[in-house]
């Protein structure tokens, strides 16, 4: 739940708190009932501005908790992780996991230097961006081709998550050195 829906949850819950103190002590004294109806009444809905912003509060209220009961309906966390059920119960495996493991196989091919893995979850599959620097005098298109295969059955096998596609960006040749130049 993100801050913003926490500071109204706060807000709602200080309401409805108020709201359920005056619901107790109705109980307790029915006479003071009377006298709200009959204050809200002569007071407020007798005069058309205190009617408007007794309904914008009550809209409010009213669209806070619809958001607060629509969002326990959000599934959050499987935003993060893939689930798969078996007999035994259900296993997450985050993202994060499966970036490792594509992190893991792509550093592990002969001409990469460096390289940085991101997953995106696509439905019940996932999709793989990597992000390498190879070493100079290096056949890219083969060594793209061959991360790509690599890296899909490494995660496939790994995690049992299918694959949908493993995008590859060069994104530098390394070059051994820094460029100092001094003029």
């Amino acid at each position: 739940m993100n801050i913003i829906l926490r500071v109204l949850l706060a807000i709602y819950a200080f309401f409805l708190t108020i709201a359920s103190m005056f619901a107790m002590l109705v109980t307790i004294r029915s006479d003071i009932l009377t006298d709200a109806y009959t204050y809200l009444f002569n007071e407020v809905l007798a005069y058309r501005n205190p009617s408007i912003v007794m309904f914008i509060i009550a809209s409010i209220f009213f669209c806070l908790s619809l958001t607060f009961l629509l969002s326990g309906f959000k599934p959050e966390g499987d935003k993060k992780a893939i689930v798969k059920y078996n007999k035994n119960g259900d296993i997450r495996i985050t993202l994060n996991s499966i970036e490792n493991i594509a992190l893991a196989t792509s550093r592990k091919l002969s001409g990469i230097r460096d390289s940085k893995a991101y997953v995106t979850k696509v439905g019940e599959c996932v999709s793989i961006t990597v992000k390498a620097i190879v070493l100079p005098d290096i056949n890219i298109p083969l060594l793209s081709e061959d991360m790509q295969i690599k890296v899909k059955s490494s995660v496939e096998e790994c995690t049992g998550v299918q694959v949908e596609s493993v995008k590859v960006l060069i994104e530098s040749i390394f070059t051994g050195y820094k460029s100092s130049r001094v003029e």
